[in-house]
């Protein structure tokens, strides 16, 4: 297999029977799937998607833009898809992961989207992006609950983490949804009863992107409803590669091929 930057596979698996592709949430690196690596089963194996500025990369300068992000991690997936495989996102995560499947050759198995509205009905949040260092900061806490106390008392880590924070958050508030072929595979929603931010009725939305069947799953807890419902979700990831048959593969138009 060909390596990359974009895709860490932190235990490859030679036997494995089927792949999990992961991609954090804003702000995030790969280790925010730090958990994901042993508990999985030992027949399936973790593909992060590792954005720049961050972790490894943090000396990369990190892309504001979820189109190019999405069109590099297509291409970095590309030599991984000989088994089956699914794909999940959290949150900004997800919409990577929904754009990154309209690109690849060959569809995932089942899409996985956590804590993120439709694609094409994002909710119009009040842009915060282009806020003074503190001032951003101190919103996305406010509004995300996303940064521990640990680390924001850590003001260098904090330091260290904002340009990475501040290129996703403007990639999400400039995301223009681009009509084109919906999605073969199934989609399952996740979202959190008591997350403000992505109202669990706006869910359902994302039925109208895939030709598939569309679940909804809703768990207590916020936006970040997923540190403690993580297990319960493994078991759904792992299930979908038991019980989902192959979606076909993608048309050779210029709207499908990976790398669009």
């Amino acid at each position: 297999m060909t390596a990359s930057a974009w895709v860490k596979r932190p235990r490859p698996r030679p036997g494995a029977r089927a792949r999990v592709f992961c991609v954090p949430h804003a702000g995030a690196g790969p280790s925010s799937y730090a958990h994901w690596v042993s508990e999985l089963p030992e027949d399936v194996e973790l593909c992060l998607v590792h954005l720049p500025g961050r972790e490894a990369r943090l000396a990369e300068l990190p892309l504001d833009d979820i189109t190019a992000i999405a069109r590099r991690v297509a291409r970095a997936c590309a030599d991984l898809l000989d088994l089956p495989f699914v794909m999940f996102g959290h949150s900004m995560g997800a919409l990577v992961a929904y754009e990154t499947a309209r690109r690849l050759t060959v569809q995932p198995r089942r899409l996985f989207v956590s804590a993120c509205p439709p694609a094409h009905r994002l909710v119009e949040e009040p842009p915060v992006a282009h806020l003074p260092d503190d001032e951003f900061l101190a919103e996305v806490r406010r509004s995300y609950q996303g940064i521990p106390d640990e680390v924001w008392n850590d003001r260098a880590l904090m330091r260290m983490m904002l340009p990475a924070l501040r290129a996703d958050f403007a990639a999400y508030e400039t995301y223009e949804w681009v009509r084109r072929a919906p999605l073969s595979c199934p989609v399952t929603v996740l979202g959190g009863s008591a997350d403000t931010l992505v109202p669990t009725g706006s869910l359902a939305g994302w039925a109208e992107l895939t030709e598939g069947e569309c679940a909804v799953e809703v768990f207590d807890g916020g936006h970040f409803y997923l540190t403690q419902a993580r297990r319960t979700v493994q078991g759904m990831v792992t299930a979908a590669l038991l019980t989902d048959e192959a979606p076909a593969a993608a048309g050779a138009g210029p709207n499908r091929g990976a790398g669009a």
